[in-house]
């Protein structure tokens, strides 16, 4: 038997029980996000795997006080709450689920950028208020089509490319920029490199595609907006940590950008007091409560790699995706 430790906010031992049936042999501990390294050492102190909510913290404090431990994997994505270095110094590896979602996540970029272009949420509330007639004529002759727009992606790998796949179909023009241009790729994916100041003055969408890393949190900031054409919008399906929210409220005050579509906001969980629920802005945001990622079918996949990892790493095995190499 053996001792695995669930961090996690979505994660429960029903699911566990369900997806992972082989787990029942394993001594199994489940932790919110809300719980302690100092609860999680008392309780769990010979854990051997740990499994994290991908906007969780696994600190060097809590790798440090687990002398058994000998993975940490991520449930989805991200990993930036994961103290690497911490990792490397113990022995401990570091893997994420990259690519588990996706296609999910890009579906949800391009309902946002539709959804931004069809002014959704104010078309929405102009129905709710009795100002249908109203709404359709303000429209009349104005909403662009998507095939008439320029989509800049700032980041390249699984799920931006997945997003220009998509994008490719409702006959956008497709920008994007990364620290490595993938010239063997662009023709598949439909795309055009572009140095990022470019594209942030060509695109009509600027949808964010990259990890949160020091080099990257807080890129959407204050000149990073005022690159942008004033009748562009931003795109956030990554994490909330890219993003200054201040700069991003001042920008859509001041009509800089036409609008924005977020599933991401930092920080999380997202209270009433954030400044980006100004009323004032309301009816430039379209918001999803951060759900891109976890469709029925990725959720399945979170686990059967979990699963495999886990079995991995227990059998002396070199698990997939590695990222504190």
């Amino acid at each position: 038997m053996h001792h695995i430790t669930f961090i996690s906010n979505v994660t429960s031992l029903d699911g566990i029980r369900q997806n992972i049936p082989e787990f029942s042999e394993h001594s199994i501990h489940f932790f919110s996000l809300a719980d302690s390294p100092e609860a999680i050492l008392a309780a769990a102190p010979d854990t051997e795997i740990i499994v994290v909510d991908a906007m969780g913290r696994v600190g060097a404090d809590l790798i440090g006080g687990l002398p058994l431990l000998r993975l940490i994997q991520s449930e989805g994505v991200g990993y930036q709450g994961i103290d690497l270095a911490a990792a490397r110094a113990h022995g401990v590896t570091v893997c994420n689920n990259k690519g588990v979602n996706d296609t999910a996540v890009a579906e949800t970029a391009v309902m946002l950028m539709l959804a931004c272009l069809k002014e959704l949420t104010a078309g929405s509330q102009a129905v709710y208020d009795g100002r249908q007639i109203e709404a359709k004529q303000a429209a009349f002759g104005v909403v662009r089509e998507l095939s008439e727009c320029t989509v800049g992606l700032i980041g390249f790998g699984d799920i931006a490319r997945a997003t220009a796949k998509l994008l490719k179909g409702f006959g956008a023009t497709v920008l994007y920029t990364n620290r490595t241009r993938y010239e063997a790729l662009e023709e598949e994916y439909g795309v055009q490199y572009a140095a990022s100041d470019k594209l942030l003055a060509q695109a009509d969408f600027v949808s964010l595609h990259v990890a949160v890393c020091e080099d990257t949190r807080l890129m959407a900031n204050a000149a990073f907006f005022s690159k942008m054409k004033e009748d562009a919008y931003f795109i956030n399906t990554s994490r909330g940590e890219l993003v200054d929210n201040a700069a991003l409220l001042q920008a859509l005050l001041a009509q800089k950008l036409a609008g924005a579509g977020l599933d991401v906001i930092a920080p999380e969980p997202v209270t009433a007091d954030n400044i980006l629920l100004d009323e004032r802005i309301k009816n430039k945001l379209v918001l999803t409560p951060h759900i891109a990622g976890i469709t029925s079918l990725t959720v399945k996949k979170i686990y059967r790699n979990i699963y495999r990892n886990v079995t991995a790493v227990l059998q002396g095995q070199t698990p997939q995706n590695i990222v504190s190499a």
